[in-house]
C-alpha cells in the first residue's frame, strides 16, 4: 500500500535572481543566473517529498491569475497531486529573491495576497480519507487548529513548520494547532524566540522537536533525549531559499517509508545541503536515489566523526 502525504498552506510564483553583488541605491545591477518557479513553505516541502517517491497532495489556494495557473501547472509537472488547489479571486503570492554570488547571501521581497492559506470552511470539507501524513504551517492559526483538529480524530500523524512570523499570533492562538502534533520544525530564528524547547514540548504535548541549524545541520529532541547531525563540508552555497521547507518534504518521506528519526532526519539534512548547491527553492531537491547516494557516501555526519 503506497503512503499518502497531504500538505497544506501557502502557494508563490517565485524569482530567483544571482547578481556578483547587491545594487546600490539608484544602481542598476544585472543577473547573470535567473529561475522562475512555484514556491511557498507548503509547496516546496510538497514537490520535496514527491521527489522522494511519495504520493503527495497539496491543498492550498491561488489567485484566478497567470501566475497562480503557472504555479500550479508546475507543480504539477513535479509530481504533486493539485487537484485540492482551488482558484480564488484575488492575486497569487509573489516572492522576488537577489542573491548575491560570493556567499549566497539573499534579500527577498514577499507579497502577501489569496495564496497565503486556505479558510478553515476549506479544511472542514477536505477529503482525508487514505490520507497517512498531514503537513502544514501556522500562518492561519485557527485554520491550522481546524486542520489539526481533524487530524487527530482520525489518528493522522500532522507535522507543522513553525515559522517565526506565526509566533506573532501568542501562544494561545497556536496551542490548538500544535496539540500533540507529531513533528515541529523550527528554524534557527523560531529556536532562539521559544527558547525552552523541553518546555516547548512539554506544553504541548509534542513527540518530536527538529530545530535546523543553517550551516550546523539538525537537531531533533523529543524533550529528554536530542539527535543531531552536522552537514559536510561542502562547495559554495548558491541559495539557501527552502532548505528547510526540503528538510521537512524528505523527513515526512523517510518517515512515511518507515525510518527511524535518527535515519529520517539524516536523509534530510543530506538533501537540504544538497539543495543549497543549487539556484531557487526546488532547484536542487533531490530524488531519492540521489539521496541514498548522499548518505551512501557519508552525507551527513554526526557530530565527533572525521569529515
Amino acid at each position: 500500500m503506497t503512503a499518502t502525504a497531504l500538505f497544506c498552506g501557502d502557494i508563490a510564483f517565485d524569482v530567483a535572481l544571482r547578481v556578483p553583488r547587491f545594487a546600490e541605491a539608484d544602481q542598476k545591477m544585472h543577473a547573470f543566473e535567473n529561475l522562475v518557479s512555484a514556491g511557498g513553505v507548503a509547496a516546496n516541502s510538497a514537490v520535496a517529498c514527491a521527489r522522494q517517491g511519495v504520493t503527495t497532495a497539496l491543498l492550498a489556494l491561488v489567485g484566478d491569475d497567470v501566475l497562480g495557473a503557472y504555479a500550479v501547472d508546475f507543480l504539477a509537472a513535479r509530481g504533486v497531486d493539485v487537484t485540492g488547489v482551488t482558484t480564488t479571486p484575488g492575486m497569487t503570492a509573489v516572492s522576488v529573491c537577489t542573491l548575491a554570488e560570493e556567499d549566497g547571501e539573499k534579500r527577498l521581497v514577499y507579497t502577501s495576497s489569496v495564496s497565503q492559506y486556505p479558510p478553515p470552511e476549506r479544511l472542514r470539507d477536505a477529503e482525508l480519507d487514505g490520507v497517512d501524513w498531514i503537513h502544514t504551517s501556522c500562518l492561519h492559526p485557527e485554520a491550522a487548529a481546524v486542520l489539526a483538529e481533524r487530524a487527530r480524530a482520525a489518528d493522522i500523524p500532522m507535522s507543522i513548520d513553525l515559522e517565526p512570523s506565526a509566533l506573532a499570533h501568542g501562544a494561545e492562538a497556536l496551542a490548538p494547532a500544535l496539540y500533540e502534533a507529531a513533528v515541529v520544525f523550527l528554524n534557527e530564528r523560531a529556536t532562539a524566540e521559544i527558547g525552552d524547547i523541553h518546555a516547548f514540548c512539554a506544553r504541548h504535548r509534542l513527540k518530536l522537536v527538529v530545530c535546523t541549524r543553517g550551516s550546523h545541520g539538525a537537531a531533533l529532541t523529543d524533550g529528554s533525549n536530542e539527535i543531531t547531525v552536522a552537514p559536510p563540508p561542502t562547495g559554495p552555497i548558491v541559495d539557501t531559499t527552502g532548505a528547510g521547507d526540503c528538510l521537512a518534504g524528505v523527513y515526512i518521506a523517510r518517515s512515511l517509508s518507515g525510518s527511524d528519526p535518527r535515519s529520517a532526519l539524516r536523509a534530510s539534512v543530506a538533501s537540504a545541503t544538497h539543495a543549497c548547491r543549487h539556484l531557487g527553492a526546488q532547484g536542487g531537491y533531490p530524488d531519492r536515489e540521489t539521496t541514498d547516494e548522499l548518505l551512501a557516501n557519508g552525507w551527513p555526519r554526526e557530530p565527533g566523526t572525521p569529515a
